[in-house]
């Protein structure tokens, strides 16, 4: 035992159970330009110096979207050097930085949002093989957001090497998180 935490190495296939597939040849991300919640502009350079989670979401999202948030947000209570986590939205048409901001802020205020146009945000998303689009909802003129469930795993150099996947058993998040960073 280290501390308060007990670290045991996994295999990439006792990884793989839990929901993590890592990849074999690592993806250096390229450009894109988008905004963060505050406004600062965000480029592949600002994924850089440390382990990035990213998935795609909606704040208007009734159960993936918070499912996953806490998820995370749980998780990192119990990594001593936790990654940097960002949302980036399937939704920018709702989804403004302050409301990116507002949102964020009640699950864990070092999270960051990040949003821009449709076409920066399939620029990211493309590289990491995720998928968002519009579904017209039961009342005219509503609308919600089919989209990727997955978290992206970006390592400090910003490469994607890995994807996560949400499961059932909130320990298997802590037990890849541990075993990654």
């Amino acid at each position: 035992m280290i501390g308060n935490y007990l670290y045991q190495v996994v295999s990439k296939e006792d990884l793989a159970a839990l929901g993590y597939y890592r990849f074999e040849q690592p993806k250096a991300l390229t450009h894109f330009d988008l905004v963060d919640q505050n406004l600062n502009e965000i480029t592949v350079s600002d994924f850089k110096g440390q382990w990035t989670l990213v998935f795609f979401g909606f704040t208007h999202c009734p159960d993936i979207c918070p499912t996953t948030i806490s998820l995370i947000n749980t998780s990192m209570e119990s990594i001593p050097n936790p990654p940097k986590v960002i949302m980036v939205t399937a939704d920018p048409e709702r989804d403004s930085p302050e409301v990116l901001k507002g949102y964020l802020l009640a699950f864990n205020e070092t999270f960051q949002g990040l949003s821009g146009s449709l076409k920066n945000l399939n620029a990211l998303a493309g590289q990491l093989g995720f998928t968002f689009r519009k579904i017209p909802g039961p009342v005219l003129g509503t609308y919600s957001i089919q989209h990727s469930d997955s978290i992206a795993v970006i390592n400090p150099k910003a490469e994607y090497v890995g994807l996560l996947e949400i499961t059932p058993e909130p320990n298997d998040m802590i037990t890849v998180l541990e075993n990654l960073f």
